[in-house]
């Protein structure tokens, strides 16, 4: 219903002159009524994060195809704008890292692992009318990989390998490599950089890949959303609202929310404090709700918290190349304190529940994707078989003050954190200390701002730092890759005194064998394991803060991939 000040006035001037009082307050209760009914019709999601500030320039607009770093002023991926405007990946990663089809409907690889085919779905297109086929998709990947983040990821092998794509036909589109392996698919459907698609019409010039985005062509992406810029208040507020997409045209996970409104509020109490008020509706996970405060929410009923496992394991690095850690003594050093740590008091201690003990590997999950059984193995906690190879590795308390010690040297060591950036580690940290006391390991916490912490470690300045594996939009190759491949011992988690297991690993990672692929992997776990390249700890759990109207939430591999527009408030 809609009316000027001027009609309202003169409908009430002929309601007083021909009915009482009492019917002219009740048509005015079901005005007001009428009202409320078509503001609530509106499905609207109010989501809490700590910044805006990615959000160049006074433009909301950038292109999603360019890199912030190699393109400033006109690159950048920002949360919640092209995940919501431009987002459409030919394949993705379901919430268990599986590969399915998304904008493609289907996809294969060649035998020798070097061709993906994808099959695109029809009827797919822009926001204004524009079809996309597979000539408009050749452009997105010559651009986004030879052009646009090339030089942030060009080390990656999906960039380093990239050759060429073919257009077979409208809807048939090869992509090739110079070389093929295993996880190809997985890999392409992890990288979301290579799912932001614009038209080639929309560039200047047109079908470049060298091309500026017209500025009045930013939101025609293949995402259900635009941003409305008169809602939306720089650096304070986005505003994202439902558009026509080929998502509800062709009934594909289609988005249920009219509306979602980014609202930056950089301090975290002060999000739980909106969270708890009704000033927004969810908490985004890339800035969660800190673990010490899950108890309290988990009391309130209007408060809902959704958890799911993780495959990402919590780990303790050591300074492996150097002593007390180098040489036999220090594998059974290391073992021993494998053995020290309670990890259920850990997870209890420090996390609140929120993780699972890692007793059972010693940095793959067995919930990845074809994970091989022969790396289910870890180390429980047992206090005797420490104390045994305490004893083994020559640390012995001879002047009876409760420290171990070996050549009248007492064992000490440095454990450096960051707990202004990753919270929860300051509780790990206490409690790795209090139980490394009871058998006679003096553990000194140095907890540092983050440039410092990252230099130490970079330096190898410390004895143990906290370190992690990756959640399941990696591969299992690219996440040990990532953490024992560089050719830069410190920056490795491990590497054996042969420096032989970086070759190890980052031949995983090009295998074109499933057999020769498991046989390495499960070389690698042996090693780790016989070795205690690492100190396992926890595996991490998944978990979300919303108000309990907030309905069909689910999770994705990573924060930032959450389909948040396939929810809806339940009123």
């Amino acid at each position: 219903m809609v009316m000027n000040k001027t009609a309202c006035g003169v409908i009430l001037l002929i309601k007083l002159r021909t009915i009482g009082i009492t019917t002219l307050l009740l048509l005015i209760v079901l005005l007001f009524a009428e009202l409320n009914i078509a503001s609530a019709s509106e499905n609207t999601m109010k989501v809490g994060i700590q910044t805006l500030k990615d959000f160049p320039g006074e433009e909301y607009g950038t292109d999603p195809t360019l890199s912030n770093t190699r393109f400033p002023d006109q690159g950048g991926i920002c949360v919640g704008q092209h995940r919501y405007t431009h987002f459409s990946p030919l394949i993705a990663l379901d919430s268990e890292g599986t590969v399915i089809p998304w904008l493609a409907s289907s996809y294969s690889i060649s035998d020798d692992l070097r061709t993906l085919t994808f099959q695109l779905r029809d009827g797919a297109k822009f926001p204004d009318g524009t079809e996309v086929n597979a000539t408009v998709i050749k452009f997105n990947l010559d651009r986004v990989i030879t052009n646009g983040w090339s030089v942030e990821l060009g080390k990656q092998p999906l960039f380093a390998n990239y050759d060429f794509s073919e257009v077979v036909n409208e809807k048939t589109l090869k992509v090739s490599f110079k070389k093929g392996w295993l996880d190809l698919p997985f890999d392409f459907a992890g990288q979301h950089f290579i799912g932001y698609f614009i038209s080639p019409l929309d560039v200047d010039p047109a079908w470049d890949i060298n091309g500026t985005l017209k500025h009045e062509k930013r939101y025609n992406g293949l995402g259900p959303y635009y941003v409305d810029e008169n809602e939306s208040i720089q650096k304070e507020l986005i505003v994202l609202k439902k558009r026509t997409s080929w998502y509800d045209e062709l009934n594909f996970h289609k988005p249920k929310l009219d509306k979602i409104i980014f609202k930056a509020i950089s301090d975290p109490q002060t999000r739980l404090m909106a969270l708890e008020k009704g000033d927004i509706d969810l908490i985004y996970r890339y800035w969660n709700a800190p673990l010490e405060s899950l108890p309290k929410l988990e009391a309130n009923p209007d408060i809902t918290i959704d958890s799911a496992p993780d495959t990402m394991m919590y780990i303790l690095a050591t300074s492996w190349w150097k002593e007390p850690f180098d040489g036999t003594d220090g594998i059974k050093l290391r073992k021993a304190l494998c053995y020290s740590l309670d990890r259920d008091e850990i997870a209890n201690g420090a996390f609140n529940g929120y993780v699972v003990p890692a007793t059972n590997s010693m940095y793959l999950s067995p919930l990845l994707p074809e994970f091989p059984e022969c790396c289910n193995m870890g180390y429980d906690y047992d206090i005797n078989k420490a104390k045994q190879l305490y004893q083994e590795a020559g640390w012995i308390d001879t002047n009876n003050d409760g420290i171990l010690d070996k050549d009248g040297k007492p064992l000490q060591m440095d454990l450096v954190i960051c707990s202004s950036d990753r919270i929860y580690e300051k509780d790990l940290a206490l409690l790795v200390q209090s139980q490394l006391k009871k058998v006679g390991v003096d553990l000194c916490i140095h907890d540092m701002e983050f440039g410092a912490w990252k230099e130490a470690k970079n330096n190898g300045d410390f004895d143990l730092c906290p370190s992690w594996s990756y959640s399941p939009y990696r591969s299992m190759t690219q996440s040990l890759v990532d953490r024992f491949g560089s050719n830069k011992d410190h920056e490795n988690a491990y590497e054996n005194g042969e420096r032989t297991f970086g070759d190890l690993v980052r031949g995983t990672q090009m295998a074109d064998d499933r057999e020769d692929l498991e046989e390495h992997l499960c070389q690698v776990c042996e090693i780790l394991y016989n070795d205690a390249g690492v100190i396992p700890l926890v595996y991490k759990m998944n978990y979300a803060v919303m108000n309990s109207k907030v309905k069909g939430y689910t999770f994705s591999p990573r924060e930032g991939s959450d389909r948040l527009e396939e929810c809806w408030m339940d009123e």
